[in-house]
């Protein structure tokens, strides 16, 4: 069984706040990490999967949560509605205890339509994303809080990965099953395709998500795969989709809200400015993308568009992963200007302000040239630039300037 790194976060949540929630996409490994760091008796243990189970909390939300004993998990919570949600901020406003309560979730309760009561103060959160590359090579990864250290550079020496084996760990991905099973690429295949069907089913067609035409949010999200690591333009999804903007905008944040894909907001130096930015948006789990273009895994092996957006979908769903367990407090933007000047990925650091920036390039043989966004984004901010950093698919680590490098895919999994 795969040690998860959100493990540690998880304890911490536990022994801090009342109660914790764990959101992620279906299949990503909720349920298994809470039996791993917080076992609970089969008594103390309740799905909203199961109608009945459901039917009760929904009839008498209340009177549920009364009956549990202390601790206690339920699975699936958002589908109890904002009720439910009241009743548990009742709960814990009645019993201080730490840990005593841990909800998990495959769609976020702040998509719920309706006026839902804050559970801040009250709950400690974390996303739970597919696994990431360290976990799968067993390593404990620091990337994230290495990328705000100039000092921790150039590092230790990156594991061996060669281009052909990171164009299969893009493929594959990182949902526990497929990666733990090494599913041959026809099942693995039809695995991405039920789990597609499944989730639009269960989840997006239920009646709080206000969704009448499956046809068209598959659709939607095989527009974003197709566009994955690009910047998110609702006219344009809406016009390829053949839908209203309304429509294109309401699928966007549904698949938003059910992990499936993560909308990246735009970097400036003000609030405003950030506001008037297009948001950019990625697949959040990159087998998932690789899967829904259709395309064979063999097209991903040659240079070009879809290699690139592939390889900029892989590296910021790894930063993504990260920033769960980093001991920093990160937010991952991206920044484009007027004036062409685009990095993939701005880590800021919310209370110190301090920025990083990263890009992703799917060549063997980073250049220097590589870098120039990076270098005209440290030019513009000096010392609050920390570091800079090309991720490739070659094998060696290169200073490129001042405070940047160039480093392997697998240079992301240095560990701790």
């Amino acid at each position: 069984m795969i040690d998860r790194s959100a493990g540690r976060v998880l304890g911490e949540l536990l022994a801090g706040f009342r109660l914790v929630i764990i959101e992620g996409a279906r299949q990503a490994g909720k349920t298994t990490l809470v039996e791993r760091q917080a076992p609970l008796p089969r008594a103390a243990r309740r799905t909203f999967d199961d109608p009945a189970t459901l039917a009760s909390a929904l009839e008498d939300p209340v009177g549920f949560l009364d009956a549990l004993p202390r601790p206690a998990g339920v699975d699936e919570y958002q589908r109890a509605g904002v009720d439910f949600l009241l009743a548990v901020k009742r709960r814990a406003d009645g019993d201080r205890t730490r840990g005593q309560l841990i909800l998990t979730g495959s769609s976020s309760y702040s998509a719920a339509k309706g006026p839902v009561e804050t559970l801040a103060g009250r709950a400690g959160r974390l996303e739970l994303r597919t696994l990431s590359l360290g976990e799968r090579w067993g390593v404990q990864e620091c990337f994230v809080d290495a990328l705000f250290d100039p000092g921790a550079w150039p590092g230790p020496p990156p594991f061996e990965l060669s281009r052909p084996d990171a164009v299969e760990l893009m493929v594959t991905g990182g949902y526990p099953e497929v990666v733990t099973e090494a599913l041959a690429p026809r099942i693995r295949d039809r695995w991405f395709d039920n789990y597609v069907a499944d989730v639009v089913t269960r989840e997006a067609l239920r009646p709080l998500a206000e969704v009448r035409d499956e046809a068209s949010l598959r659709r939607i999200l095989r527009l974003l795969a197709a566009r994955s690591a690009g910047e998110l333009v609702i006219a344009d999804v809406a016009r390829d989709a053949d839908v209203s903007r309304e429509t294109a905008s309401r699928h966007v944040s549904l698949l938003e809200a059910l992990h499936l894909v993560t909308v990246i907001p735009a970097w400036a130096t003000s609030a405003t400015t950030r506001a008037k930015r297009h948001a950019k948006v990625v697949v959040s789990d990159v087998g998932l993308a690789a899967a829904l273009t259709g395309a064979a895994p063999a097209a991903f092996s040659q240079p070009g568009e879809g290699l690139g957006r592939l390889f900029e979908t892989f590296v910021i769903g790894e930063l993504h992963k990260q920033v769960a367990w980093a001991d920093r407090s990160v937010a991952v933007l991206h920044f484009r200007d007027r004036n062409g000047v685009e990095v993939d990925a701005v880590l800021e650091d919310r209370r110190s302000g301090e920025v990083a920036g990263v890009e992703a390039k799917s060549t063997s043989s980073p250049r220097p040239n590589d870098a120039r966004h990076l270098a005209t984004l440290r030019d513009r901010l000096g010392d609050r630039f920390r570091v800079g950093v090309v991720v490739h698919l070659g094998d060696q680590v290169l200073p490129l300037g001042d405070r940047l490098w160039a480093v392997p895919l697998s240079a992301m999994a240095r560990p701790a």
